[in-house]
């Protein structure tokens, strides 16, 4: 495994899912100019993708025939491991790398070390948020969380990668919890870096939503007994939510503040000042300490620490 000084680890998981598969790997040759590994854990596909990732096996796409489901958790962690390049970074495959999202994230964290993680911003193509500039909520205890990052390697390591009490949901609100509270800031990439193309369940009557809603139950349920003792309350953080619905009644006419806006107002989305006073540990003042750089929304944690086997 390369160890070129900017060199980066893709990681993904897949099953059954080939036509999205091939999307994610086509856009990663596309649009990836720093040199890479691409790591493709499959979970015993039966729908062509073990005869597609045996086809384009290269020296930079490497495929790990797992040959069950072993959850999300543990198949990252598995490659996670092994990775000796600089950088790393997991996406789903479901995802499209656009804009070489990949290469502005690399190059953010090389330029400052204080960053532990990068945000890929991503914006839905299919479901129920379509609407929206691009995803990412803030967590109960003010995180705005990351879907898909790329992290130094040596900060993935000693945090031991994704945590398994998750298995498959809420694995990455708590990596950014993690890498917060292990005294490094997060970003956001400016711009769009993957487009998601979510394979969304509409019908909430069905088996698989109502399966999928226990899971999403179960990971808030953990990730709030984790987390909820080191999140204090905050004077400033209730301050910065009242600002922003004064600022919503008292500019509508004039502003555009609708969240899934596409419109810049002062250069930000509204959907970027949403997130800035929505968050617990993103300054007021990020629009003006970010301006004219490739990331935004950065948030800093200060608070108490958790236990070390938290982290």
């Amino acid at each position: 495994m390369t160890n070129e000084a900017n060199s980066l680890s893709i990681v993904c998981g897949t099953y059954n899912r080939r036509d999205q598969l091939e999307r994610l790997v086509n856009s990663v040759i596309r649009e990836t100019r720093i040199p890479y590994h691409l790591y493709i854990t499959d979970a015993g596909s039966t729908d062509g993708t073990v005869e597609y990732l045996r086809s384009v096996t290269s020296d930079r796409i490497h495929p790990v025939f797992v040959g069950k489901r072993l959850g999300q958790a543990r198949a990252y962690n598995d490659v996670f491991m092994r990775v000796k390049t600089p950088y790393v970074c997991w996406v789903s495959d479901d995802n499209e790398i656009v804009d070489q999202g990949l290469d502005k994230a690399v190059e953010i964290l090389k330029r400052e070390r204080r960053i532990g993680m990068v945000g890929l911003k991503v914006r839905d193509m299919i479901g129920p948020f379509v609407k929206a500039p691009y995803i990412g909520g803030v967590s109960s205890i003010g995180i705005l969380n990351v879907n898909q990052g790329v992290l130094p390697t040596e900060v993935l390591h000693a945090l031991g990668g994704f945590s398994e009490d998750f298995r498959d949901y809420g694995i990455d609100p708590d990596l950014t919890a993690k890498v917060l509270f292990l005294g490094f800031d997060v970003v956001y990439t400016r711009d769009v870096a993957i487009h998601h193309f979510r394979n969304w369940s509409e019908d909430k009557e069905s088996p698989e939503y109502k399966t999928l809603q226990e899971k999403h139950d179960r990971f808030r349920k953990l990730y709030e007994e984790t987390y909820q003792p080191y999140s204090q309350s905050s004077w400033l953080w209730s301050k910065k939510k009242q600002i922003w619905e004064w600022a919503r009644g008292r500019f509508a006419s004039k502003l555009d503040l609708n969240v899934n806006s596409e419109k810049p107002v002062f250069g930000n989305l509204p959907r970027d000042y949403y997130n800035t006073v929505m968050a617990k540990h993103i300054s007021l003042a990020d629009p003006l300490f970010s301006f004219g750089k490739p990331y935004h929304l950065r948030q800093r944690y200060r608070g108490k620490r958790p236990p070390v086997q938290l982290i």
